[in-house]
């Protein structure tokens, strides 16, 4: 009699689990839940995870968005951006933006592409962190450990780009802008810290917005979309 009751109370458990990641709009088959429900389940396990500093030949200066900024920017991509495709961060760090993104259910694969061992490293123990607690979160996620000018990756399936240029030197962000202007679909958003060096008739300014990120909380940040 009493394993049959602890069976009960086992199968109860898993059907309360459930309704849990139900009411936060997480579907169990295809992992998508609300932006409040995704800053919560990440900010711990990214507030666990050990800080990187750059060093050696890639000296780069490092700072992650915050949290709200990475709603603003869900939000702006739900409304300004209808086609599908892949959601991009071009210097992707600790993976922060990376997995916060693959969560919403609005992109057909999150990738951050990141030059530095250590953040890509440190970006796979946050997934696997994450995948511990949800274990089909991430099944679209993809790191690369790699220059974001590598021509082997194409950006024709972006929905949204967002690379922190602050401190990008003038040939790396004239590079890339000008790989993003050629190969990015019409439609498609580009969230970036400083507007290119020169013009580019295939962007439009749709907004600037006044955002933190962990070394200030006004930010500027750019939004571009493709013509």
């Amino acid at each position: 009699m009493e394993g049959v009751l602890a069976k009960t109370r086992r199968i109860r458990a898993k059907g309360t689990m459930r309704r849990r990641f139900a009411g936060q709009g997480l579907s169990l088959g295809s992992v998508k839940i609300n932006s409040d429900a995704i800053s919560a389940i990440l900010a711990p396990l990214y507030n666990d995870l050990p800080k990187t500093i750059a060093a050696g030949e890639h000296n780069l200066t490092y700072g992650e968005v915050e949290w709200p900024t990475l709603k603003l920017m869900l939000d702006y991509a739900q409304k300004q951006s209808s086609h599908p495709g892949r959601f991009y961060d071009l210097g992707s760090g600790r993976g922060r933006a990376v997995l916060y993104m693959s969560l919403t259910g609005l992109f057909d694969s999150s990738v951050g592409i990141e030059v530095l061992p250590e953040r890509v490293a440190l970006a796979k123990q946050a997934l696997v962190k994450l995948r511990s607690s949800i274990p089909n979160a991430g099944a679209k996620v993809k790191l690369y450990e790699a220059s974001f000018l590598n021509p082997s990756f194409k950006y024709k399936d972006a929905r949204l780009v967002f690379l922190s240029n602050m401190c990008f030197d003038k040939q790396t962000q004239d590079a890339i802008f000008g790989r993003l202007a050629a190969e990015m679909p019409k439609g498609s958003l580009v969230f970036c810290s400083r507007l290119p060096d020169s013009s580019l008739p295939a962007f439009e300014t749709v907004g600037v917005e006044r955002v933190p990120m962990t070394w200030t909380p006004t930010s500027e940040i750019h939004i571009l979309r493709h013509l």
